[in-house]
């Protein structure tokens, strides 16, 4: 049995300002060939779930190209047209040495591109044009993916994430290993369904580990665990890409049998309608938030900057809570991260114990605040180079670009230290604060840029949790008027709607 493994992942705002470029998957990660292997193999990711089922359940692994950016504005089509030629080029390649079998390849769902609304769909059917339509392919998706009738089609399984914060990645890529394994050598014919349902789903309600998520996802659990069930996967989606397909997915894979399929993800779909209402998001204002996180009695305190997350797109150089926390003398307070290349680059010049005055963030757009004027210590200068070692990720290494540490002075001799990166990055690990010597166990504040992943490893940690509003393209209030492509009705903009499941 020989698979060829791959993919090209990406989360697409369509409200970002800034496109995502080839570079941006560059930064990242771009890996072909051989390197594929070497830089995934022991990680817990799809891709070394993919490698690990393929060690445990004796088939070959081709390696193809794996690329990954951070989630920002639509690919362009420079990039998503390099990208695809490129990962076709190593599926021909493997086929000309020797047949495949089948294909494993780690997607997100919630790509956009220049080239079309639903990146998947182009990245697939170019695939399906090198590997014709009988060989198997089964993908792994994010939980957050918004996907097409034609996506689904285009697969054989598709296998999205059970948990957000997505700490089960490594498990759904040794499952779609299993999956595929059973359709290669055990004749299994997998049928599968997609039911749509017009819901938003509040990101931050999103979270599998608290309602209304958790009894969705022990219903899915159930539903799979039912003779014939191959796979039940319930996808909420990613709110801020104004496409047709936004919306809750469900998709259930039977064997050989697409009514009873459709018959599961009916179930589970009327499940998540009838708790439509808990999906809604009420954040805490932003003040308010500080002076709670300040008067705790115990912390850490983390404080949730959901309005300008870079894990949704947004460009992680807000300064709305950084100020707020400055204007009320937070003491013991530390945020990560804010992406700034000037101030780096200008507290790189001026070196570790210098005192620095400059304008921090605000830069790259008007949404999520105005550039703040600061005056602080540059207290550690590094690479921005670490290694994820907590729940999510773990063995990837993560590369921030050149990194400060300032420490600001507040109000009331109030002190925040702050995390200055050149590149954007979503705090899921605490690597992020240790890296630059910073405890975060220490700090009665904890702020930083990220909706829901912050909790896999800043949970366990934290006295309490708040998910703070702060302005930006990644807040929780959605305008009905700024979407133009979005399939209406749909709640909780049509509030009224009656929707009804055709069985």
């Amino acid at each position: 049995m020989r698979v060829a493994i791959g993919g090209i992942s990406h989360e697409s705002s369509t409200f970002s300002a800034v496109p995502t470029t080839l570079d941006d998957f560059a930064q990242r990660s771009l890996v072909e060939g051989p390197a594929l292997v070497e830089q995934y193999r022991g990680t817990r990711t799809c891709l070394g779930g993919f490698l690990d089922a393929g060690r445990d359940l004796a088939f070959t692994v081709v390696p193809t190209l794996m690329a990954t950016a951070v989630p920002g504005g639509p690919v362009t089509a420079e990039a998503a047209m390099e990208l695809t030629r490129r990962l076709c080029e190593g599926l021909r390649w493997a086929m000309q040495e020797r047949p495949l079998d089948g294909v494993l390849l780690a997607l997100h769902g919630a790509m956009v591109s220049e080239l079309d609304d639903d990146g998947e769909r182009y990245v697939l059917r170019r695939v399906r044009e090198v590997i014709g339509p009988e060989i198997p392919i089964v993908v792994t998706l994010d939980l957050h993916g918004n996907i097409s009738p034609e996506m689904v089609e285009l697969v054989s399984i598709a296998v999205a994430y059970d948990e957000y914060p997505h700490t089960d990645t490594w498990q759904r890529g040794y499952e779609a290993g299993i999956l595929l394994a059973r359709i290669v050598r055990g004749g299994v014919r997998p049928a599968s369904t997609l039911v749509k349902i017009p819901l938003l789903a509040g990101l931050q309600r999103q979270y599998t580990h608290a309602e209304p998520m958790l009894g969705i996802k022990h219903l899915a659990r159930d539903l799979e665990n039912e003779s014939g069930i191959l796979n039940v996967s319930y996808l909420p989606g990613f709110p801020w890409a104004d496409i047709p397909f936004t919306s809750f997915s469900v998709i259930v894979t039977a064997e050989g049998d697409q009514r009873r399929a459709h018959q599961a993800a009916c179930r589970l779909a009327q499940e998540v309608w009838n708790r439509r209402e808990q999906f809604a998001v009420r954040p805490v204002p932003v003040d308010e938030a500080v002076r709670r996180a300040m008067a705790a009695d115990g912390g850490p305190v983390v404080l949730a900057d959901i309005g300008d997350n870079p894990g949704g797109g947004a460009p992680a150089d807000g300064t709305v809570l950084l100020e707020a926390l400055l204007r009320h003398g937070a003491k013991r307070a530390a945020l990560a991260a804010i992406r700034d290349p000037e101030v780096v680059e200008r507290a790189r010049q001026a070196g570790e114990g210098a005192e620095l005055e400059v304008t921090l963030g605000g830069k790259t757009d008007d949404r999520h605040g105005r550039p703040l004027p600061i005056r602080g210590r540059v207290v550690r200068l590094s690479e921005g180079r670490f290694t994820h070692t907590g729940p999510m990720s773990t063995g990837m290494t993560v590369d921030l670009g050149p990194t400060a540490v300032l420490e600001l002075q507040g109000e009331q001799d109030g002190r925040v230290l702050v995390v200055v990166t050149t590149h954007r990055y979503q705090p899921t690990d605490l690597g992020v604060f240790r890296s630059q010597g910073i405890e975060p166990t220490a700090q009665q504040v904890l702020a930083v840029k990220s909706s829901v992943h912050f909790r896999a490893a800043f949970g366990p940690i934290a006295h309490e949790v708040l998910e703070v509003d702060t302005p930006g393209i990644t807040n929780p209030r959605l305008d009905p008027a700024a979407y133009q492509k979005l399939a209406r009705p749909i709640y909780p903009f049509d509030r009224d709607l009656d929707w009804r499941i055709d069985l």
